[in-house]
């Protein structure tokens, strides 16, 4: 799978590469056709506390799986969005399943 994280404003990235790529190569493991994910990390400006924004999506055969989340944190953020993408993979694989 190929990993492409982006972050606009690269100084307000507060979480490291590594950590993102950790939490996502576990994809690998549970279906191996994944073609690319892209994560898009957002740092916005205002006095809201949920100004820590993460998009992924993840491409998969005949379909695109789409996960966002604000949060306090950005490691906050990515645990939603790796545990929701982690349940649209699940019920894309059962669909699967159920077709053959």
């Amino acid at each position: 799978m190929n990993l492409h994280i982006e972050s606009p404003h690269k100084d307000h990235m507060q979480i490291p590469e590594p950590l993102i790529q950790k939490k996502f190569e576990h994809f690998d493991k549970l279906y191996d056709h994944i073609e690319y994910c892209n994560v898009v990390l957002y740092k916005e400006n205002s006095d809201i506390k949920n100004a820590c924004f993460i998009e992924a999506s993840m491409k998969v055969p005949r379909n695109t799986l789409f996960s966002s989340n604000r949060a306090i944190s950005f490691e906050l953020a990515l645990d939603k969005v790796v545990n929701d993408l982690e349940s649209q993979l699940r019920r894309y694989k059962d669909k699967l399943r159920e077709v053959r």
